[in-house]
């Protein structure tokens, strides 16, 4: 391994607002919503622009649009980079795979495409909430804690931002054990269902059909995975990871705390905006962080 070892990644929902392809429209990576847009049937460029926020914000709208932008920005800037490693959040997992040479461009559209209208319509009680001001630990404990509904840990963001998955009973007994513990904010998430967690199982078996099908390459750069433990590399790890992901957390801690075993030290985020820069920085802040927009560095 080189003596400065690079990873670059990609963002998951919570980037998407009008305006967030502004700096690729008059580019030659402006290609791949056109091309995105063939497969979609609507003008997902036009949403990227102009929004409204309102229909962006939607799950199904969101992960798309996330994800072109995302891997658009990629292409534009992807000859100033070596990376060793490649990494998402959630979402971003995706990207990463199609720019690790898992599947094609159009691929990871039809994926995401389905992935999102899933997630979308989950027909499921319950959401996300984020747990602000606790550690990790304690939020874990507090979830054991809690006897009516059901409620689990499904985004391990950075020390003090920990988010939990759950029907709205488990969410609401929750909320009120965080607060009584010191927490200083529990923020339900505008989201379409508890993602990442045991009660999309509905919703990952359907998944599982569609990534089934998929053709996988061995990836040319190595993907870590968002369980935090796992360097994906070759297709059925790829494709169990696909599908596990839907009910299981993502752990960011523990897979920027693996990057950094592995020697990594230089965090390079592909974004229209930076989501990931600030929780790295909380994670280890002896980490070098960039990001990589639509307009540059």
């Amino acid at each position: 391994m080189s003596a400065s070892s690079l990873v670059c990644a990609f963002p998951g929902q919570g980037i998407q607002k009008p305006g967030m392809a502004d700096g690729i429209r008059e580019t030659g990576v402006w290609k791949f919503f056109e091309r995105a847009n063939d497969i979609l049937d609507y003008d997902l460029g036009k949403l990227c622009l102009e929004g409204p926020a309102e229909t962006l914000s939607r799950t199904v709208y969101a992960q798309p649009a996330i994800f072109v932008t995302s891997y658009a920005i990629w292409e534009l800037y992807k000859s100033d980079y070596e990376p060793d490693y490649l990494m998402g959040h959630s979402l971003g997992e995706i990207t990463a795979l199609v720019a690790a040479g898992a599947f094609s461009f159009e691929e990871g559209v039809k994926l995401v495409q389905k992935r999102g209208t899933l997630m979308e319509h989950t027909g499921l009680n319950g959401g996300m909430s984020a747990i602000l001001g606790l550690d990790l630990e304690t939020v874990h404990e507090l979830v054991k804690q809690v006897t009516s509904g059901f409620v689990q840990v499904s985004n391990e963001n950075s020390p003090g931002q920990t988010v939990v998955s759950g029907d709205e009973q488990g969410l609401e007994s929750l909320a009120v054990l965080a607060k009584e513990q010191g927490a200083k904010r529990v923020v339900r998430l505008n989201v379409s269902g508890p993602f990442h967690s045991k009660l999309m199982e509905s919703v990952a078996e359907k998944f599982e059909e569609v990534v089934n099908k998929l053709e996988i390459q061995t990836l040319h750069t190595p993907v870590i995975s968002n369980d935090g433990e796992n360097i994906l590399r070759d297709p059925e790890q790829v494709r169990k990871s696909l599908v596990t992901q839907i009910i299981k957390p993502v752990r960011f801690i523990a897979s920027i705390e693996k990057l950094v075993d592995l020697g990594v030290d230089d965090f390079v985020e592909i974004s229209p905006t930076q989501l990931l820069i600030p929780l790295v920085r909380r994670i280890d802040p002896r980490l070098k962080t960039t990001l990589v927009k639509d307009g540059g560095i």
